[in-house]
């Protein structure tokens, strides 16, 4: 459905760019940090915390050849994942970035790559910790061969830009929130 919309898109803006669809499976480190400062009737408080949660990541990208050696590629990397503690609990998260990246080399191949967009994802335990985050995402990356099979090293970061309601009874409360994302992905091809 994605590459038919950007297809139709593509068409219609009169662009003779060849394209294709690469897509592959991974696995990715899932860390969200959160920093929370606030007062209440007791007095200040703080708290920085760090979840992380193992991830199944799906790639997949439509790729536009700019020359014999760059490509533009839209991507989305959707992710899933949990596992359970017995001491701490459970965890859960997911993510879903959308980015414009710029290869250098073919997408099919050997190359380096970086890129920018927007991804929601969020990262939950039985505790307090997590919380969903929205922002600004940026990445950068590579695909390499390893035993005749073409492999992908990823990272991505995203800095939250939506807030989290500050709970009752609390004043001057502030909320930093960003996840960092470290992955590998086998890519399946076209």
């Amino acid at each position: 459905m994605k590459k038919l919309i950007l297809s139709i898109l593509l068409l219609s803006t009169g662009s003779s760019f060849a394209q294709d669809y690469y897509h592959g499976i991974g696995a990715a480190g899932h860390m969200l940090f959160l920093k929370e400062s606030y007062t209440n009737d007791v007095g200040s408080s703080s708290y920085t915390g760090l979840t992380s949660v193992p991830l199944i990541v799906y790639k997949a990208t439509l790729g536009f050849d700019i020359s014999r050696k760059s490509n533009f590629g839209i991507s989305a990397y959707p992710g899933l994942g949990f596992f359970v503690n017995s001491q701490t609990g459970g965890y859960a998260g997911f993510q879903l970035p959308i980015v414009g990246e710029y290869y250098m080399g073919d997408i099919d191949d050997e190359c380096f790559y970086f890129g920018g967009g927007f991804d929601v994802n969020g990262s939950f335990s039985s505790g307090s910790t997590g919380g969903i985050v929205m922002g600004p995402h940026v990445d950068l990356g590579g695909q390499f061969e390893f035993r005749d099979q073409l492999i992908g090293l990823r990272f991505g970061y995203t800095y939250g830009v939506n807030k989290p309601n500050a709970p009752s009874g609390v004043t001057d409360y502030k909320a930093t929130r960003m996840t960092f994302n470290l992955g590998a992905y086998y890519v399946i091809g076209q």
